[in-house]
């Protein structure tokens, strides 16, 4: 019996090496690359899952994936299915890993897991992991052969520069933000992820997150001028000068004020442009929607259909609410990552 055992897994896995690269059309799983960590800091470990729905009688499999060893190094695969596991082949920026069951049963059906692999997050900047190739046989020794071309994007930031964000939920878009230069903590090492944004923080924020940089002559003052933190003054002119910021009715800025959800959303869609008159207003997907500012309505429908902005708890958008420092610095990342995309 072990001997029967050994030798059908010697086939199964010489059939492996032999299998053409033909793809039977509609026979192979539809694949994802996924991972509970989008941004990481040099040291983290990243776990990514290998995914694939729509399988039929997946018996055994080898994968190929790429991805930058200067960013991340592999440690290890792994599969839950059972059988024999080909220990992962390291080299060049490529991995193959391949699995396969043993004995007459039948593989696997519907959504399957392939394989779970961690990495350790090596280098600064933005990186992804591609599955390039996945050659597939069924129970029957049938086999197929896939270029999926999935991939999943990572962005590494150094080591966490604040002494109270560790375990945030914003931990990592923080680190990404420090690290592009945009965002500063408190002179105490702090960097104070919910305590609530003032207009004067956030419009510096944007401004340097956008390297703005306005014309003198086009530089607008308000009537309270003087009592702008003298870090954030010339950001707030260049930001009004821009059109993102434009104060209140009776000529002030109110720096020291706290921003709402509505405001917040206003300014950044200002920046990504849309139409600030509806003809026809669409419905918000929101509990609360009734209580959106009719003068923030646009701004949130546009945002919110781009995926810019999203509800609080409840399902409530909460546009009276104050924004944290925390979400601040999401919402302009997920903005950023929006003028990126388009620009592509």
């Amino acid at each position: 019996m072990k001997n029967r055992v050994l030798l059908l897994l010697l086939s199964a896995l010489l059939f492996f090496a032999a299998l053409p690269n033909l793809a039977s059309a509609g026979d192979e799983p539809v694949f994802t690359l996924n991972s509970k960590v989008s941004h990481a800091r040099i040291g983290d470990e990243v776990v990514i899952s290998i995914d694939g729905s729509d399988a039929k009688d997946v018996y055994g499999f080898e994968l190929r994936l790429a991805y930058d060893p200067k960013a991340l190094t592999f440690l290890e695969a792994s599969n839950d299915w059972g059988g024999f596991t080909v220990p992962p082949i390291v080299e060049d920026g490529t991995i193959t890993f391949a699995h396969t069951k043993i004995g007459k049963i039948k593989g696997e059906n519907g959504k399957v897991r392939f394989a779970e692999m961690r990495f350790k997050a090596i280098g600064r900047g933005s990186t992804s992991i591609e599955l390039t190739r996945a050659k597939l046989v069924d129970s029957e020794l049938g086999s197929t052969t896939v270029e999926p071309g999935v991939s999943l994007k990572i962005s590494i930031s150094g080591s966490a520069p604040y002494k109270d964000t560790k375990g945030h939920w914003a931990e990592g878009d923080i680190a990404r933000a420090t690290e592009m230069g945009w965002v500063n903590g408190l002179p105490d090492g702090r960097f104070a992820p919910d305590q609530e944004v003032t207009r004067a923080e956030f419009t510096t924020m944007l401004s340097r997150a956008l390297a703005l940089s306005a014309p003198l002559d086009q530089v607008r003052t308000f009537k309270d001028q003087e009592s702008i933190p003298g870090y954030a003054k010339s950001h707030v002119m260049q930001a009004a000068a821009a059109g993102w910021t434009k104060g209140y009715d009776d000529g002030t800025f109110r720096p020291l004020q706290r921003m709402t959800r509505s405001e917040v959303t206003v300014m950044l869609m200002r920046i990504v442009g849309y139409e600030d008159k509806m003809e026809a207003s669409p419905s918000l997907p929101y509990a609360d929607a009734d209580q959106v500012p009719v003068w923030a309505y646009p701004a949130v429908a546009a945002a919110t259909d781009m995926g810019i902005v999203k509800g609080r708890a409840g399902n409530r958008f909460a546009p009276g609410g104050h924004v944290s420092r925390a979400e601040a610095v999401v919402l302009i990342l997920r903005v950023l990552d929006h003028i990126s995309t388009t620009a592509e």
